[in-house]
């Protein structure tokens, strides 16, 4: 890290968030073309089946996330924070 260098959070945020969203679409992309297992092979956490719902008569509310984690998503968060630490 540079003295004098004022980075936040929030950049580093960003640059792992830009991470994954490239990381995800080239490992994507990948799995179409090459047959190796390691691109293909993705798992999900979260809320798979159904979100958590709140009725409560006047407003409805449900919530849930789902990460999907493949071979581009790890390798675009490496990345991510590499160019974070270079930049």
């Amino acid at each position: 890290m540079r003295r004098g260098s004022s980075r936040s959070a929030w950049t580093l945020f960003l640059f792992i968030f830009a991470g994954i969203i490239i990381g995800s679409v080239i490992g994507n992309i990948l799995a179409q073309y090459f047959e190796a297992p390691i691109f293909k092979q993705s798992f999900q956490i979260g809320t798979k089946d159904a979100p958590w719902s709140i009725d409560l008569v006047v407003i409805s509310l449900a919530l849930g996330i789902t990460i999907t984690i493949n071979f581009g998503t790890v390798l675009g968060v490496l990345l991510g924070i590499l160019f974070y630490l270079r930049s």
